[in-house]
């Protein structure tokens, strides 16, 4: 019973991978009978096409400035050091200014004497001083007055041989003595009624201006002893220390405007014409995309690589990321004049002496038949994951896209499209 039991399973086992077998077969052969399904993309002509290029450049920042300043002197105060951000006006480093303190009180001083002056030369004379001149000369009228009755007497008693002439001359000469003592007392006494004149005012004002620009120059030493940063950014580097007597030659801080970053790259001659000022760009660093703005294309030519430079602004979401030195990329279209056909990298297979061949779908001899038949390309330019083709190819033509490697030419096929 064992024996017979064993038979019969070993007879059904055999029997059932025989029908098995015998469908596999009969499944195969008709679908060599039919084709084999393929996928198949039509070709269409191409007269050119855009290659992207890639160029390379360099992350700068918008502004870079060595800060130093104006005048020489002792630095005394730094706030700030390597590595500090810093905000537009903020005060970065100061010099001792005891010495300008010092002649500006000086001349305050002269200042003030010389305005206290011109405000007496504007005012004029006081009446006091007035009277008393009047009182002068009515003191010198009167005593003329004296002399010249004197002088008459001597002349009749001279006539007479009363005296001698050389008191008569005596008294001649002090009349004319008080009638000039007179007349200079009476020009002084119209000088002060007049009042000031007016080349004595302008020479005191021209003064005080003086003293005005020298103050206001003392006031620009004064603030030139203050170093303030030009604009927002951070310090990235830092030359000298509290104590260190300097000179305006002598750069104290590098600051870099960190926060607008700016990419600077060189482009061929041929491809600047089309790059227009505003134009958004798309840059590549690290595998990241991020956007910019055309700034300027620079009017020379470099005479080392013989391109120009195009400066991009980059967007703020790269100055964040980006620090200035890193290598940056920009990729440009460029237009190509080139006949040919786009073919799915996924149907060549190489061929002969170079060449590469892809499979065609063409009618078979009997109606309604597909079949394979090979042909010869040349490879014209590669892009992504499609090629551009020419060789023995037509517009129209239906090419196998994929699977070439189980395909033979002449070999029966059907297209997945139309099953």
């Amino acid at each position: 019973m064992i024996l017979a039991l064993m038979v019969c399973l070993t007879g059904g086992y055999w029997l059932f991978h025989k029908q098995a077998f015998s469908t596999e077969v009969t499944a195969k052969q008709q679908s060599q009978e039919q084709g084999i399904p393929v996928e198949v993309v039509e070709l269409k002509p191409v007269g050119s096409f855009a290659r992207k290029r890639t160029y390379t450049g360099k992350v700068e920042a918008a502004r870079t400035s060595e800060l130093s300043l104006e005048r020489s002197g002792k630095l005394i105060e730094i706030n700030v050091d390597e590595g500090d951000p810093v905000k537009a006006d903020m005060i970065l480093a100061r010099l001792d200014t005891r010495h300008l303190k010092i002649v500006r009180q000086k001349l305050q001083a002269e200042r003030d004497a010389a305005q206290a002056k011109l405000d007496e030369l504007l005012a004029g004379p006081r009446p006091q001083t007035i009277a008393a001149a009047e009182a002068t000369v009515r003191q010198l009228i009167a005593k003329l007055k004296n002399l010249q009755a004197d002088h008459a007497r001597n002349e009749q008693l001279l006539e007479r041989n009363a005296i001698s002439k050389a008191v008569y001359e005596a008294s001649q000469y002090d009349v004319q003595q008080q009638q000039a003592q007179l007349d200079a007392a009476k020009s002084q006494l119209s000088e002060l009624k007049e009042g000031t004149r007016k080349e004595q005012l302008d020479a005191q004002k021209a003064v005080v201006a003086n003293l005005d620009a020298q103050l206001a120059d003392n006031q620009i030493d004064l603030e030139d002893t203050v170093l303030k940063a030009p604009f927002s950014g951070r310090i990235s580097k830092r030359y000298a220390d509290e104590g260190t007597v300097i000179s305006p030659e002598t750069p104290l801080l590098r600051l870099v405007e960190d926060q607008q970053l700016e990419a600077h790259i060189g482009v061929p001659v041929e491809m600047t014409p089309g790059l227009k000022r505003g134009a958004r760009q798309q840059v590549q660093l690290n595998g990241k995309t991020y956007q910019s703005t055309l700034k300027a294309v620079l009017p020379e030519l470099d005479p080392v690589t013989r391109t120009r430079e195009v400066v991009l602004a980059l967007d703020k979401q790269a100055a964040e990321q980006l620090i200035p030195g890193q290598v940056i990329r920009l990729a440009m279209e460029e237009p190509v004049e080139m006949r040919g056909f786009w073919l799915p990298l996924s149907a060549l297979a190489r061929g002969e002496r170079g060449l590469w061949s892809a499979y065609a779908v063409v009618p078979g001899k009997v109606e309604g038949e597909l079949i394979l038949e090979k042909r010869q390309i040349e490879v014209l330019h590669t892009e992504g994951d499609r090629v551009l083709v020419r060789g023995t190819l037509k517009s129209g033509d239906r090419m196998v896209v994929d699977g070439i490697h189980k395909l033979a030419n002449n070999q029966r096929v059907v297209i997945k499209s139309d099953s």
